[in-house]
């Protein structure tokens, strides 16, 4: 069902992308005749004349010659998806006699009627998780279930699309060995170990003095305090960020913000011993501003100890670090908590933040590039200045801080979204971040593979634009395994455009001013961020919790306009001198 709408998100994605669809047309496929069989079967099958006893073997046929023509075509990584969910649709039907298994849930949120003429079983016996377990909301036009291969073959197909249509001959658009290539860098494995090391030291904190807090005062404000504490502090973070990164030898800086980290946590360690909570609450603001100055420091030494074309990848690699530092060290917490006490947590903090500094003593990275002449060292109004004298620069900034808006409203929603319209019970919330954080791990991972160019800001605009459609679907569906499909999907569109702001910052910035793009971008999207929370209890007072996710979607369309009409080229000149060019290719992520 995901295949003609897939290749009409996938033409509009690869129009707004600047590509040629057209070029689809003209790619020759091994066995394509394999696709035009199983189509031709397809057709008869479910035709009303039907095909009587064989309709089963015929449709499962109809797999067989689509899964030919994948693998003719493996080389083509896109087409991996494809071939994937067909595998996993055929091993559905073939476990359930020829038929797909479908969840009742699903089934009754799509609010579909009989199931006499279709080749599905509600409630299938075997293998029901690969069957339809989502459903479109019943509101949409064309409602209908589909299964976690029609959600991969969708992907496939899209991508496909895209590759091909933005291509420029100098290369695949997704090769998995992009992916490696960064790590061939010795000061770049030392960038991403410490920064995994000292990311997992962040939440092993978080969990434990959550858990603490809780633990000791029972009480949800208290909690809320703790958050609030851990979300604030960043702004100034920001701030001191792009004050002191472009005035101190960046690697040096790394290892002293790790230190004092680590006794500002032990600070923390003594709060808890000696049941001081608000000696606790000021050592984690304290914590939580350094880690703004942390990671606006990492990302400023990339370009210094990476090429140009191992750039993307290598902030692919950051963020995925950092996401499975998230879900481990939240884990970990977790479980130190459960068996021990949070002091036990907190002094393994400490040390992660020693061996993060040890880590990053030996990190080596090349001189920047000679400074402005008209550059006063250090100084936030220049920075300020500086992003708003470029436009590529003052696009992303300005887009991404109105797309925290869209996130900010959407997470403090989530609860009451969960609980009123999902009744997906008390670890609602805790299921959702899980979503959007293995979505934001993948999204983050495909984006290594992927060849950014100039195009990295339409990709942007266009990935605002599909999550803006993605949360009004949330808004709409009635299905918890659904709306936590499309939190992942959110999750996945976020980690890709994460990656491709620093890679345009990276690229768009001299490297005099990086510490002061990155600090100041990041003080104004924790700003934009805190006031959608602060918001978000009138809003959910004034409306229900659908109408404040179309309020999000709106925001992330907006976002998105900001993005498409920003990043636009600019005419070129009817006469160009010889051997003037761009400096980048035209192939879009």
């Amino acid at each position: 069902m995901f295949l003609l709408p897939s290749v009409a998100i996938g033409v509009l994605f690869a129009a707004l992308l600047g590509g040629r669809p057209s070029r689809v047309l003209a790619v020759s496929f091994a066995h394509a005749w394999a696709v035009v069989a199983a189509l031709g079967v397809q057709v008869v099958i479910f035709s009303p004349v039907g095909a009587g006893a064989l309709q089963a073997p015929l449709h499962l046929t109809s797999y067989g010659l689509l899964f030919l023509f994948a693998v003719a075509n493996i080389r083509n990584l896109a087409l991996f998806p494809i071939s994937l969910g067909m595998a996993l649709n055929a091993i559905a039907i073939v476990a359930n006699g020829g038929d797909m298994p479908v969840s009742p849930s699903a089934w009754e949120a799509a609010g579909l009627g009989a199931v006499a003429e279709n080749n599905v079983r509600v409630g299938g016996e075997h293998l029901a998780f690969l069957g339809d377990v989502f459903a479109l909301p019943e509101a949409f036009p064309l409602t209908n279930v589909f299964s976690v291969g029609d959600i991969l073959i969708g992907i496939g197909t899209v991508a496909f699309i895209v590759t091909v249509a933005t291509g420029d001959g100098a290369g695949r658009a997704l090769a998995a060995a992009r992916f490696a290539r960064p790590f061939r860098a010795a000061s770049f494995r030392r960038l991403a170990l410490g920064k995994l090391v000292s990311q997992l030291g962040d939440w092993l904190t978080v969990a434990a003095l959550v858990g603490w807090v809780y633990e000791e005062t029972q009480s949800i404000a208290h909690v809320a305090a703790v958050m609030l504490v851990r979300l604030v502090p960043p702004i100034l973070g920001g701030g001191l960020a792009a004050a002191v990164v472009d005035r101190f030898p960046r690697e040096r800086l790394l290892v002293w913000v790790e230190l004092v980290r680590g006794a500002i946590v032990a600070g923390a360690l003594a709060g808890v011993l000696l049941d001081l909570a608000p000696l606790a609450f000021l050592a984690l603001a304290g914590s939580g501003a350094l880690a703004a100055v942390s990671a606006a420091t990492v990302r400023a030494l990339i370009p210094s100890v990476l090429d140009e074309e191992a750039r993307a990848p290598g902030n692919a690699a950051l963020a995925f670090a950092e996401d499975a530092a998230m879900a481990v060290g939240a884990l970990l917490g977790g479980v130190i908590l459960t068996a021990s006490e949070a002091a036990v947590a907190l002094t393994l903090d400490v040390a992660t933040f020693g061996l993060a500094a040890s880590i990053y003593w030996k990190l080596r990275a090349r001189p920047d590039r000679a400074r402005p002449a008209d550059e006063r060292r250090g100084s936030v109004a220049a920075g300020i200045r500086y992003v708003a004298s470029r436009r590529p620069l003052a696009v992303v900034v300005a887009c991404f801080g109105v797309a925290t808006i869209a996130t900010g409203l959407t997470n403090a929603t989530l609860p009451r979204f969960f609980d009123e319209g999902l009744a997906l019970g008390p670890g609602a919330y805790g299921f959702a971040l899980a979503a959007l954080a293995g979505g934001l791990a993948i999204g983050g991972l495909v984006a290594g593979f992927a060849r950014v160019g100039a195009g990295g800001g339409r990709w942007i605009g266009a990935a605002f634009l599909f999550a803006s459609g993605l949360f009004v679907t949330l808004a709409y569906t009635e299905h918890a395994a659904t709306a936590l499909l499309l939190l992942a999907c959110i999750g996945f569109l976020d980690g890709t455009t994460d990656v491709l702001f620093d890679t345009i910052v990276q690229r768009e910035a001299h490297p005099a001013y990086y510490g002061r793009v990155f600090g100041l971008a990041s003080a104004s999207f924790t700003t934009t961020m805190l006031v959608a929370v602060a918001a978000a209890p009138l809003a959910n007072r004034l409306a229900a919790p659908q109408t404040v996710v179309l309020v999000a979607a709106t925001a992330l369309l907006l976002a998105s306009f900001v993005a498409l009409v920003g990043t636009r080229a600019k005419p070129a000149p009817r006469r160009a001198a010889p051997g003037v060019g761009s400096p980048y290719p035209t192939q879009a992520t």
